[in-house]
């Protein structure tokens, strides 16, 4: 017997689901490519979906993510019912940290959502998360509309245990006519990035804002990122506790030590904005006065939608994007990880469906589609993204690291905290911070290698 579930109800208009399901339909074409690193973002021809079990059966499908508000789902759902009308696939929102738990707890679940911490770490030793998934590939699933460098990261003991529903990225959001104004060009390497807070400042601007919980990790968290994943000696440095690891590190930190000596960013301004970095954050950045606000893509996806909540962005409105850190010599780094996942579970009472409807939700149309819907950049290689322009025609690059899994949780998590140290004075310097950094990584790596 199934567990309770809440039904997604489709709350859409009719003109926002005809012009789903005309996407749905319509051949995608690329955006230009962000370097040669990125050539898999090339479109890949619209293909209708043919359907592979008894459309008339009358099955219910249970969906289990970590969003409260899932519209973009809802879209998806409805399209799939056009080929499968007595399908009734249902959505309970569940946190990804008590995702055992709830599994547990649920044994036949049909649909889970899923993250690196589920797939790659276990609270359980008698319960293993990835051991209860289906291996898609094994089923059939075609991802080729998947971004070719995401399959890594979804890949764990060469089982593709998920279909990531979209990319998550950090960076800034730049308010270009404010730059315009300020006779000021969006800048692409760390001199420009330099020379124009150094202009904005002068002018009266604090340049860079954010919540404190996230601005000074956030800002320079892509170079940490890129550093690590673009070269595996230096993971294994890390590991090891090397200072060659703490020398990569101290070069990171100078940069936010740089920005925040330079009087580029004001923690007390900082500590003024929301902890969550969302609403009220987005709010304060459509008064038209705050030059660079650092934030992920998740945040950015709210601001479309918000447009309208601000009476200043109404009656003044600007042009703002959303570009990476441009933080190196000779260009932004690019860090990109798959944002979640949807994944099968091998238990499902339904599991025939439950693979079908990943069938369809693989396709380019509908990653898309979620994706727009959401506002975060896709992960399939059609490249659509009219919110993201600048990432995908990023001229300057430093590095670019797509994560395959070999950054791991607590490398991200400790650069984090140690970076918001260096900014509250809990460390002396970079050299410190960096220290620490490397310190505690090597520690678990050690851990995790005794455990083992």
């Amino acid at each position: 017997m199934k567990h309770p579930v809440i039904r997604l109800t489709a709350l859409l208009s009719a003109v926002v689901l005809l012009t789903a399901l005309l996407a749905a339909c319509a051949p995608q074409t690329a955006a230009p490519a962000a370097s040669s690193e990125a050539a898999s973002s090339s479109a890949v021809e619209s293909t209708e979906f043919v359907p592979q079990l008894d459309t008339e059966a009358a099955v219910n499908l249970d969906v289990s993510g970590f969003f409260g508000n899932f519209e973009a789902l809802d879209q998806i759902i409805n399209a799939f019912n056009e080929y499968y009308p007595n399908v009734t696939i249902s959505y309970e929102q569940n946190s990804g940290a008590k995702l055992v738990e709830y599994m547990k707890n649920n044994p036949n679940v049909d649909i889970v959502m899923v993250d690196d911490t589920n797939l790659r770490y276990s609270d359980w030793t008698e319960y293993y998360v990835l051991d209860q998934l289906a291996d898609l590939s094994a089923e059939n699933v075609d991802v080729s509309a998947l971004q070719d460098d995401l399959l890594p990261y979804c890949t764990h003991d060469g089982k593709l245990a998920c279909v990531p529903i979209s990319l998550n990225l950090s960076g800034l959001v730049v308010n270009e006519t404010l730059l315009r104004k300020e006779g000021l060009e969006v800048p692409t390497n760390w001199q420009e990035f330099l020379d124009v807070c150094a202009a904005l400042k002068e002018k009266g601007y604090t340049p860079i804002q954010g919540a404190r919980t996230m601005v000074y990790s956030e800002l320079v968290y892509n170079m940490a990122m890129a550093e690590l994943g673009s070269d595996p000696a230096l993971v294994e440095a890390l590991n090891n506790g090397e200072d060659a690891a703490v020398e990569a590190m101290e070069k990171v930190y100078s940069r936010l030590q740089t920005l925040l000596d330079e009087g580029y960013t004001d923690p007390e301004l900082n500590a003024e904005y929301p902890d969550d970095n969302y609403d009220g954050a987005i709010l304060r950045f459509f008064e038209g006065d705050v030059p660079f606000w650092v934030c992920n893509t998740e945040k950015f996806s709210g601001m479309k939608k918000r447009e309208s909540k601000s009476e200043t962005y109404s009656a003044a409105p600007f042009d703002y994007d959303f570009i990476y850190a441009p933080l190196g010599d000779n260009g932004a780094y690019e860090y990109v990880e798959p944002w979640f996942g949807f994944a099968v579970n091998k238990n499902s009472d339904d599991y025939d469906y439950a693979i079908e409807f990943m069938r369809f939700l693989a396709r380019s149309e509908q990653l898309d589609t979620m994706a727009s819907v959401k506002g975060v950049p896709t992960a399939s290689k059609s490249g659509v993204d009219e919110r993201y322009p600048a990432i995908h025609n990023t001229e300057k690059v430093e590095k670019r690291f797509v994560n395959d899994g070999s950054v791991m949780n607590h490398m991200k998590d400790y650069f984090r905290n140690d970076a918001n140290k260096l900014a509250s004075g809990d460390m002396a310097d970079a050299k410190a911070a960096a220290e620490d950094y490397v310190s505690r990584c090597a520690e678990t790596a050690k851990e995790m290698a005794a455990a083992n």
